[in-house]
């Protein structure tokens, strides 16, 4: 992310997309503490920019990082005894405030599906979630995301690129069989975006 050096600013907002990779940590509050603990939180999304509002499909996983069976101890496998992963995608519709040229502020919210793993296998339901953060934007070079020192050449197509900062809260109805399960987890994260605009 360090490679992501912002060389020029952006004059203004335009209708675009884009997409946004996102890495933090997750904390299970509620009936999720004691299996859910302090995962790994990755998420993904699409967006649509139409001025202030963006819509943006999304998939996120809360992984644990004890894992049984993992290749270098996170992909695949399945969580350790006694924990739990989340596997969550939703719709959260996202308004955008500009402060400046480069930096703007953010809150986010939209319905969401999840079913969870490990320990609380068989559970899934839906839910809510709500967010907020700020991005830092510019013109970066596009080749720059083959390979980080390509972002300082002087040569190949500007995108739009920005630095995230993403926290908030999930709010979890889950069900397995008779058995409900109201939890929440909250998070904070830091990723990047790129696209024609967001």
């Amino acid at each position: 992310m360090a490679g992501l050096a912002l060389v020029a600013p952006r004059a203004r907002a335009e209708d675009g997309a884009y997409v946004t990779e996102s890495f933090g940590v997750a904390t299970g509050r509620g009936r999720l503490a004691a299996v859910l603990g302090s995962p790994l939180h990755l998420r993904i999304a699409l967006g649509m920019r139409l001025g202030r509002l963006a819509i943006e499909p999304w998939i996120l996983s809360d992984l644990q990082t004890d894992r049984v069976g993992a290749f270098k101890w996170l992909v695949g496998g399945e969580p350790a005894d006694g924990t739990a992963d989340l596997n969550v995608m939703g719709l959260d519709a996202k308004y955008v405030v500009r402060l400046d040229e480069r930096v703007e502020v953010f809150a986010r919210a939209g319905p969401l599906v999840a079913e969870a793993s490990g320990a609380l296998a068989g559970f899934h339901g839906r839910g809510v979630g709500i967010a907020g953060g700020a991005q830092l934007s510019g013109q970066v070079r596009a080749l720059g995301f083959l390979w980080s020192p390509l972002f300082f050449l002087a040569r190949g197509p500007m995108v739009t690129g920005a630095l995230v900062l993403d926290a908030g809260y999930d709010f979890y109805f889950l069900r397995r069989g008779n058995e409900l399960l109201d939890a929440r987890v909250g998070h904070v994260s830091i990723g990047f975006a790129v696209g024609s605009a967001f």
